[in-house]
């Protein structure tokens, strides 16, 4: 359905008036000359001419502060700065390996997506990463909701990153980062201007690389390692691996049917292929005769290879005395060729006609591996071999994948662009009394490529290939149709057509560790053409653009109050928003959507006829093995293409009140409608007295909004690895339902706040210190609204993680549990499902207080100039309301703050977050010290984890810039200067990427030459 803008513009007369004012910040500005507090006219106001000292709270970042700092990257800025949250961009698998690379600002905590960014004041993509760093001249921050001004997406606050604008000559930047175990991480960047006092015009490119950082190159993460460390991690050991347990069949049943003795035949027992001598001697923990674990995390990296492009233009014209003309664009792209994992997922679903993760996988015994299996381990009169549960690869690596690694890497690619285009200035004499009035109208195009692959085994594949009937090159004919899978014993592994080696003989030891494989025998190691055939790359590249028009008229009202003359704005704005998904691979795109393709045929019990997998209930009488949400892979989902589109309008004006010469406020409002008869409303009302001298007062209150992101789509359905408790903490299945009736979510937030400045302890000393106290509460924020393991730890709620009722009548949450081999009382979540679903949607709300800190001190020291500065944020609450699905409440309401939340949000959540700096000043020289502080968080899970109370983030950086000539700079950053560990986390990597950094101590050297 497309927007219909006229017809709710016509009855808009009652609409709110607009404001999502931005109030001063002051600039703290150091270089040679000493540090200056400078106020700064900031982001927000729709009102041209708006004083730098309105009432919202706003932190502005210089491009001389970022120098003085060494020139971070865009993930060191955002995890020092205090109001920030949980930050993605670490190449961390198990936080989505989509995100590796893509840092954006975690505002308030409340999640990336409720913080709006901004270019040049236009809407932008947000991932910082991409941003053209070279060419910024500031960034401002604030820290308070802004749906007024903005639209959607603002709920936590706003990221304005702005450009210099006059810049003439030509600036070369080079920067250097050792880091212990890499080959360092380097950037290079260019930027060039031209232009007279009529018009001007920018380009500049850059390049910077990470270089890979091995996860056992660290001694946080080898803690995993060893068993008999008092601090040894458990999180990145699984159950599922190919040292298993492999139970004996009897004879291949004529009639095939959907149980695991109806498919494979009678079980004869159990023979385990490791013995806990050979399980330990590849890094194994034997649990029991058909487990040998392993510890994944050794195929994984800190860091991987990432390069990043960047290139910007702008052009800035003075078109007449009454316009201006601004146009910018900018591209960057973020690739990373290889995130490594673990060499194969565990097997939770299969081929098998019975569902669940046991038994999914049959090896005949005229696989030779199996003979030589059976004969090795006396095994008489059996015609194959089932697995219990197991992994294709796991101890011995995977060879076939990487050139680099012996895991199964993932590819990401994302790419932004950005073009903006508009005009500015005054009506002028032809509109006659309405010649004082300012306009502002612009066009904004963003557009996002993220690309990436996931791979995953597909599980006919391996069953054809334990068959004798795998490989790229094998076309052997089916000869019996009542049973799933080639069936030509004369054909099998002959003519391009190989076998699997599924058993212990076929790998030579844990590549990674380098530790030897006893059963190892040469020769029986699987093909690298067959494993590779074995997997598909799961790629998706999904296209997402929005074009945004904007309209403002502001000025002055004529009417004279005692601190001035009432200003107004009033603007539209109109959005459309599209979204769609290039995935043409047919097994991945959900074309083939059952286990077997539709040219093997099978039957299911005497009586019933060949038939090819179609999704049915396993009571339809059609049914042969394929659920109703059954995949081909053997973890994750497949992926219909999804395509979306959005068009929304919005009106929305701004009266700047100034009551007294020391008293001004602001309000205004926002009305919003959305294609399928979604609509908000919103308003604010912001104020600031300057109570006297030195110390001011300023507040604020209003509403926001969110809209239900673009390609939320109700009923679509994807699968994600999850760990469960009551699986012994294994990756299992997660599956995520779209819930129908979405609705926007919204917030109040309010901020009041107390500024004071002025001199300090003598004439030429200066001070300021801004005391900001922030509320912000959520409702119907939309998300997950049941984490799957919180859902199952309410199904197996017994002791010992046990079913204490299959009712689903006294117990709703059942119903979302796949069953391995259906529900019984007593028995434990050990091997006994395979996946939990649960939905997306509206869930509950948050609610978030604390208060902000900005002090500055600056001084004249002896020739230099002496600037002592403290920031923080100081969260007083963060709470989310309870959880219910299927009318059972799965989480009470909780208090987030000061935990880790791994088993709910994944994203912990600091009470108190900070950074100090002493800098100085000195002709050329300029010194900085800073030290970081993020206290600690408790793991809330129940039992006892690893340093369960936490260790408080704290380390200290310098930085030492040189200005060699006047055209020549340089500069030496010595990060965590004390080479601190983050504190131990009981999560897969042993630390919270989203909060600390592996690198350990780093050294940089960085080079500026303008010409």
């Amino acid at each position: 359905m497309s927007l219909r803008l006229s017809s709710w513009l016509n009855g808009a007369s009652g609409a709110a008036i607009l404001v999502g004012l931005i109030g001063p910040a002051f600039a703290q500005t150091t270089g040679t000359s000493g540090a200056q507090m400078e106020q700064v006219t900031v982001t927000g106001s729709l009102i041209r001419g708006t004083p730098s000292d309105t009432a919202l709270p706003v932190q502005t970042f210089t491009q001389a502060d970022l120098e003085n700092r060494g020139s971070p990257s865009a993930i060191d800025f955002a995890k020092d700065l205090p109001m920030v949250g949980p930050t993605t961009g670490e190449a961390y698998y198990f936080g989505g390996p989509a995100l590796a690379g893509y840092t954006s600002l975690n505002l308030r905590n409340l999640g990336a997506g409720e913080t709006l960014t901004l270019f040049n004041g236009r809407r932008s993509n947000n991932n910082l990463t991409n941003i053209p760093q070279i060419a910024l001249a500031r960034t401002e921050i604030l820290g308070d909701g802004a749906a007024t001004t903005y639209g959607a997406d603002a709920t936590a606050g706003v990221v304005n990153l702005i450009t210099r604008d006059d810049f003439v000559g030509l600036e070369a930047r080079g920067q250097y980062r050792a880091v212990s175990d890499t080959s360092g991480e380097w950037s290079l960047g260019l930027l060039g201007g031209v232009g007279d006092d009529r018009m001007n015009l920018m380009v500049s490119g850059e390049w910077a690389h990470r270089s890979r950082l091995h996860a056992v190159d660290r001694n946080f993460v080898r803690k995993s390692l060893n068993p008999s460390d008092p601090e040894f991690n458990p999180s990145p050991w699984s159950t599922f691996s190919n040292l298993a347990g492999w139970v004996p069949r009897g004879a291949l049943p004529a009639t095939p049917s959907a149980t695991d003795t109806g498919e494979w035949g009678p079980a004869l027992g159990l023979v385990s292929d490791f013995t806990p001598e050979s399980c330990g001697a590849v890094g194994g923990r034997p649990i029991n005769a058909y487990t040998c674990s392993y510890n994944y995390v050794n195929y994984y990296n800190l860091v991987e290879d990432q390069d990043t492009y960047r290139g910007f233009l702008q052009f800035n014209a003075k078109l007449n005395s009454h316009m201006k003309f601004h146009m910018d664009a900018f591209y960057g792209q973020t690739w990373i060729p290889e995130l490594m994992a673990s060499p194969s997922q565990p097997i939770v679903q299969g081929p098998a006609m019975a569902g669940g993760a046991l038994y999914q996988f049959y090896v005949p015994i005229t696989n030779p591996y199996a003979a030589q299996f059976a004969t090795a381990h006396g095994v008489t009169g059996a015609s194959g071999f089932t697995p219990i549960t197991y992994r294709v690869m796991a101890h011995g690596g995977n060879f076939a994948m990487s050139d680099r690694g012996y895991g199964v890497p993932d590819k990401v690619k994302n790419t932004t662009w950005h073009v903006s285009a508009g005009v500015t200035g005054e009506l002028g004499s032809w509109a006659d009394v309405l010649k004082d009035v300012s306009y502002d109208a612009a066009v904004t195009y963003n557009q996002t490529n993220s690309f990436n692959t996931h791979p995953d085994i597909v599980g006919y594949r391996f069953q054809e290939a334990l068959d004798g009937f795998g490989g790229p090159n094998c076309h052997a004919t089916d000869l019996d149709p009542t049973r799933f899978g080639t069936q030509n014993p004369a054909a099998a592994g002959q003519n391009g057509c190989q076998y699997w080696n599924p058993f212990s003989t076929s790998f030579k030891g844990q590549p990674v560790l380098g530790l030897a494989n006893p059963n190892y025998v040469p020769g029986q190691e699987n093909p690298l053409d067959l494993t590779r055939w074995l997997f598909d790359p799961r790629a998706t590249d999904t296209i997402a653009s929005d074009v945004t028009l904007d309209l403002v008229f502001s000025g002055s009202s004529g009417l004279a109050l005692p601190g001035g003359d009432l200003s107004w704005a009033l603007g539209g704005q109109y959005r459309h928003l599209e979204s769609h998904q290039n995935i043409p691979d047919p097994v991945y795109n959900g074309t083939l959507a059952c286990p077997w393709p539709s040219n093997f045929t099978g039957v299911n019990g005497a009586g019933s006829t060949p038939m090819p997998q179609t999704p049915a209930s396993n009571t339809d009488p059609n049914y042969r093995g394929c659920g109703l949400n059954d995949s081909p892979f053997i973890l994750f989902s497949t992926q219909p293409p999804v395509s979306a589109s959005r068009a929304q309008g919005s009106i929305f004006g701004e009266l700047q009140i100034p009551v007294l010469d020391n008293l001004n406020f602001q309000i205004g409002g926002r009305h919003e409608e959305f294609d399928g008869g979604l609509k908000a409303d919103v308003w604010k009302i912001a104020g600031k007295w300057d109570v006297w001298g030195p110390l001011s007062l300023r507040g604020s209150y209003g509403t926001n909004y969110q809209a239900p992101p673009l390609g939320t789509i109700p009923g679509n359905t994807t699968i994600n690895g999850r760990t469960f408790d009551a699986a012994s903490g294994n990756w299992l299945a997660g599956r995520f339902v779209v819930a129908p009736n979405l609705r926007p979510e919204t917030a109040k937030s309010w901020n009041v706040g107390a500024i004071l400045q002025g001199r300090g302890f003598a004439d030429d000393n200066h001070f300021q210190i801004i005391v900001d106290y922030f509320d912000i509460r959520t409702k119907g924020q939309i998300g997950t609204i049941a984490e799957p393991n919180a859902i199952a730890n309410l199904v197996f709620n017994g002791a010992g993680h046990t079913i204490t009722t299959c009712d689903s009548t006294v117990q709703p949450l059942l119903n979302r549990i796949t069953f391995n081999a259906g529900c019984a009382v007593g028995m434990s979540g050990n091997n006994t499902f395979s996946m939990v679903t649960t939905l997306t949607g509206n869930g509950p709300g948050q609610t978030t207080t604390g208060f902000d800190l900005q002090s500055v001190y600056d001084m004249p020291l002896w020739t230099g100039d002496l600037t002592l500065a403290l920031n923080g944020t100081w969260v007083t609450q963060l709470k989310t309301g309870a959880t219910f699905l299927d009318g059972v409440q799965v989480t009470p309401a909780m208090n987030r703050l000061g935990k880790l939340n791994f088993q709910t949000f994944a994203t912990s959540a600091p009470r108190t977050r900070a950074n100090a700096s002493i800098n100085y000043a000195l002709d050329e020289h300029n010194f900085r010290l800073a030290v970081n502080f993020v206290s600690a968080v408790t793991d809330d899970r129940t039992g006892t984890q690893i340093d369960e109370h936490g260790k408080n983030w704290i380390t200290a950086d310098f930085t030492y810039r040189y200005q060699y000539a006047e055209n020549v700079s340089l500069t030496l950053t010595v990060q965590n200067i004390l080479d601190r560990d983050p504190p131990l986390v009981q999560e897969e990597f042993g630390y919270d990427p989203f909060i600390a950094d592996p690198l350990g101590r780093t050294i940089e050297i960085g080079i500026k030459y303008d010409l």
